[in-house]
């Protein structure tokens, strides 16, 4: 891998985890600010649209979609945005953000084998014992001091749902990601992920739904969760499959629990104990050992 494409892939993935992490925490502070969960996403989607749209008019990335690839776009925008953010956003009304990312964070345990049953993409014995590994880490960040794990039921189940999409939108994207820029990719996907949420907006949050709690700090997260979490993560995260594979790149999903739980302890003080901290080395070490095998085909 040229050095070039090595800084874009690795550098692209990290920050991608980063802004992911981060919108765990922007969700509940929308949550907790009177807005719901299906306005939330609905406004993401808008405003990452818009921005997509104008990058793509300045770069002229943006293509047409092919007529045979139009059904599997459309079942991409089923997955994520639509079920993916119902399970995560009515999720994190449930959950902590640290747990929530947590559960997220677990994609990578199926990803390879779906994978190689799928793709007949090859997984190497390193990345299978990183995955491994790195899953003990998250379920070590899950823990209290007292070594109990208190969650709720309907909160891990929604939580699944979310993995669940995750694993079908990664799969479908990774017959695209070679066909198509990763910017026409998710620009088309938000595109067509808006009109899945409407009618459930006028169901679920219409009747509750005010201005009034539009405060400047409220706009100003949609915002940032727009431009990063919502559009240029995904670019990362789709040109990442492209260059090195599912296997190797659904891994660094790790990474976000452990950011979510840093903000966590940064913004809301949550207590970080000693089997958390343990947790997130162990994490690293996974993640660090997944990127050594041989490279997927």
């Amino acid at each position: 891998m040229k050095k070039t494409t090595f800084i874009m892939v690795y550098g692209g993935l990290l920050l991608a985890m980063f802004f992911w992490g981060l919108s765990f925490i922007g969700t509940k502070f929308c949550l907790n600010n009177s807005l719901q969960p299906i306005s939330i996403v609905l406004i993401r989607l808008i405003l990452s649209s818009a921005f997509l749209l104008v990058l793509g008019y300045f770069f002229h990335h943006l293509v047409k979609i092919k007529r045979e690839h139009i059904k599997w776009f459309v079942l991409l925008a089923f997955f994520e945005p639509f079920l993916y953010f119902i399970g995560e956003t009515y999720g994190l009304t449930l959950v902590s953000a640290t747990i929530a990312s947590i559960i997220i964070s677990t994609i990578p345990l199926f990803v390879p084998f779906m994978a190689w049953l799928i793709f007949k993409e090859k997984v190497s014995f390193f990345n299978i014992s990183g995955i491994v590994i790195s899953i003990m880490g998250v379920s070590l960040t899950m823990l209290n001091g007292n070594l109990e794990f208190v969650v709720s039921s309907k909160g891990l189940l929604l939580m699944l749902l979310a993995v669940v999409s995750a694993l079908g939108y990664t799969m479908v994207l990774r017959r695209l990601a070679n066909e198509y820029s990763a910017l026409t990719i998710i620009t088309y996907q938000n595109l067509l992920g808006i009109p899945f949420f409407i009618p459930l907006f006028f169901l679920l949050d219409f009747s509750q739904f005010s201005f009034s709690v539009f405060t400047s700090d409220l706009w100003l997260v949609l915002l940032l969760m727009s431009l990063f979490p919502s559009s240029l993560s995904y670019m990362f995260y789709t040109y990442s499959i492209s260059k090195i594979g599912m296997s190797k790149t659904s891994v660094f999903t790790n990474l976000i629990p452990i950011i979510t739980a840093l903000a966590s302890f940064v913004l809301f003080n949550e207590v970080m104990t000693l089997v958390k901290i343990i947790g997130i080395f162990i994490v690293i070490f996974g993640l660090l050992l997944s990127q050594y095998g041989k490279k997927e085909t």
